[in-house]
């Protein structure tokens, strides 16, 4: 089929899946791992952003189901309650020179990730990040 690519989007689905060795190549999309998350905790059994532990700044994030939807698609599932628009940078310095498309050169995308709150001000407020890698 002949689809344009900007009217594809993205979509991310966390699984339970902590090894990726354990993961199942899924018929469409890609499986993702060894993301970090700053500011928030995971709940993995309810795959889900929850409060911070105290005293963990990063958590490894289990491995997340990517594929490409219809952006029509993309908008419906966006507008599911209790989603986070999480930003992906490449490091955690979360900084670098703005490119021509407005975002950081550090930028790497958004996840769409499930919370069992509403208003995604509350994660934007503690500033959740995913990251690609920590500064070890």
């Amino acid at each position: 089929t002949k689809i344009p690519i900007d009217a594809l989007s993205f979509w991310t689905e966390p699984t339970g899946i902590e090894s990726v060795a354990q993961a199942a190549a899924p018929e469409d999309g890609q499986n993702v791992h060894g993301l970090f998350i700053q500011g928030c905790g995971w709940s993995v059994q309810g795959r889900r952003l929850e409060e911070s532990t105290k005293g963990v700044l990063f958590v490894e994030l289990p491995v997340i189901w990517m594929r490409v939807v219809p952006s029509i698609e993309f908008e419906d599932l966006s507008k599911q309650p209790g989603r986070y628009t999480c930003p992906l940078y490449k490091t955690s310095l979360r900084r670098g020179t703005l490119s021509t498309t407005g975002h950081s050169t550090n930028f790497v995308t958004y996840f769409q990730l499930p919370s069992s709150e509403r208003d995604q001000g509350h994660w934007v407020r503690r500033g959740v990040a995913l990251l690609c890698m920590l500064d070890d």
